[in-house]
């Protein structure tokens, strides 16, 4: 890619929407470097001289094989600073391909792809490390439309009893803001 901002909605459609497994490959070898590492919930690949082919290839595969999916990018964020780093977020709907399953069910899930690059001596770059992000609830929602709200119900009650133990601690005085006392600078945003 020579811009990754850019590009990269491309690149991420072509590989998840591909038409055939020819242009499922072609688009990985072209935009990802041959020792790419992937890392999933679900599964993960190790640097090596042959990963891309021989670990993320296959996984794009089954994906397809399994899925006839589709991804919606929504924002893409390249950090400046760094000048290696992609975010991508995106949705992508996994219509199952087995019948009844894919006239009834077909999930969105929601995730944030890291994409670490790194830059050739032809000034282009490739993607050397993938990261797929998912919340906890995303993954199990998609086997049962019912755990979601399970994990939110367990998230909810957890946040609320940190909220109402900071409050019993800041009345016994532990870690309580106090009036008129030394109080350390809040640094300023740029």
């Amino acid at each position: 890619m020579e811009d990754p901002r850019a590009e990269v909605s491309a690149v991420v459609t072509a590989l998840i929407e591909a038409p055939n497994a020819a242009a499922q490959r072609d688009t990985l070898q072209s935009f990802f470097t041959p020792d790419a590492s992937f890392d999933h919930p679900l599964c993960a690949v190790r640097a090596s001289p042959n990963s891309r082919d021989s670990g993320l290839l296959p996984i794009y595969q089954w994906l397809k094989i399994m899925f006839d999916s589709s991804i919606v990018v929504n924002s893409v964020g390249f950090d400046e600073h760094r000048g290696d780093r992609l975010y991508v977020d995106a949705s992508q709907t996994l219509k199952p391909r087995v019948w009844p399953l894919s006239s009834i069910y077909a999930p969105v899930a929601r995730l944030v792809v890291v994409l670490h690059l790194t830059q050739a001596p032809d000034g282009k770059y490739y993607i050397k490390r993938q990261e797929d992000l998912y919340q906890w609830q995303e993954l199990p929602g998609k086997v049962n439309p019912l755990l979601p709200w399970a994990i939110d119900t367990v998230k909810l009650v957890a946040g609320f009893n940190c909220a109402m133990l900071a409050k019993v601690f800041q009345l016994l005085g532990i870690w309580a803001v106090r009036e008129g006392g030394a109080q350390a600078k809040a640094p300023k945003c740029r």
